[in-house]
């Protein structure tokens, strides 16, 4: 019996660490049932995968979707990308969602074309859903946004994280501030530039920032940049690997997320596993996931940059803690309970 695992879409962010743990997971594991995964042309499938799993390349698009769909049949179909099958399939199928996004897409801080491009995602997966469908998340919030925005019984969302849980400790560099993000703009990155040169003017001290944008997104982020104290160094590391990012984490005394909106945040749950004091909004999301040493009003420049200062002028800051629990075994034997 074969269970399909589509995961067609995903091939950066969150969703490839997912899918790398879920490959890892079935390659480790004797579980007695085929998994046959449908595979994004630009996921970079590692090399010690490709011959314990069974698999197929595709170019991403609904088109192709369909195609591989109507010509192949399985026991289960589990879709991590968000969307549901893209056509009727009468066997149980299983959606792993995770992009907030698609939720409200008119509210979030996107761009025009951004915006409208998920209006569509939004409608698309809601002119998808069927009965025969279970879904899963990663936090209780995203249950409840999926129950009152999609419409979904709560009885068919079931919550399973799934994240590196390993820990590692290392020494910090001093006044060291890490915000690990890409160039979307609910990921706040003005404010939090202002909340940095507003700090940098309180305080003598060095204070160190790094980010992860891309190149091309960090020339065009939008901050003061004739007015840069010279006590404040920003630095973008650009696009990271996963060994580049966690050496980036363990060097870094504070993880910063401004974030206004996640499905899950998982920098916040990388950094508190390698060590990082955690400064971020008082938002829900963050409440499921970490407890975090200081946290401020992600809306208020003024708001971060007292965090900023009192992160630096307390001698001793409360350890942040992680409330999520990574889900992978039960997530697992449950997608086995419907073959």
């Amino acid at each position: 019996m074969k269970i399909l695992i589509d995961t067609v879409y995903i091939h950066n962010g969150g969703g490839k660490e997912i899918l790398d743990l879920i490959i890892n997971y079935i390659c480790e594991n004797n579980l007695g049932k085929t998994f046959f995964f449908l595979i994004d042309n630009r996921y970079d499938l590692p090399a010690n995968s490709q011959k314990k799993i069974q698999y197929s390349i595709i170019q991403s698009g609904e088109n192709n979707r369909k195609k591989f769909y109507k010509n192949n049949s399985f026991e289960c179909y589990f879709s991590l990308n968000n969307v549901p099958p893209p056509i009727n399939v009468k066997k149980k199928s299983i959606i792993y969602f995770h992009n907030d996004l698609f939720l409200n897409p008119s509210k979030s801080k996107l761009g025009f074309v951004a915006i409208l491009k998920n209006i569509f995602k939004k409608y698309y997966i809601v002119s998808k859903i069927k009965s025969n469908q279970e879904w899963c998340v990663q936090t209780k919030l995203m249950k409840k946004k999926l129950n009152q925005i999609f419409y979904i019984p709560e009885n068919k969302i079931h919550v399973h994280p799934i994240f590196d849980p390993s820990k590692i400790k290392s020494e910090k560099i001093d006044s060291s501030f890490l915000y690990v993000c890409n160039s979307s703009k609910h990921k706040n990155h003005k404010i939090l530039m202002d909340a940095f040169i507003k700090a940098a003017k309180k305080i003598k001290d060095k204070i160190h920032l790094k980010l992860t944008l891309s190149k091309d997104d960090f020339i065009k982020s939008e901050y003061d940049r004739e007015n840069i104290p010279s006590n404040l160094f920003i630095n973008n590391m650009g696009v990271l690997n996963k060994e580049s990012l966690s050496n980036l984490y363990l060097e870094s005394r504070f993880l910063i997320f401004p974030s206004l909106n996640e499905s899950l945040g998982l920098p916040l749950i990388e950094a508190v596993n390698r060590g990082c004091y955690i400064i971020a909004p008082d938002k829900q999301y963050v409440k499921e996931v970490v407890k975090p040493s200081i946290v401020f009003n992600p809306y208020s420049s003024d708001s971060i940059s007292e965090a900023i200062v009192n992160s630096l002028s307390k001698k001793k800051l409360k350890k942040s803690e992680l409330i999520i629990e990574n889900k992978i075994d039960t997530f697992v034997r449950y997608l086995l309970q419907h073959v």
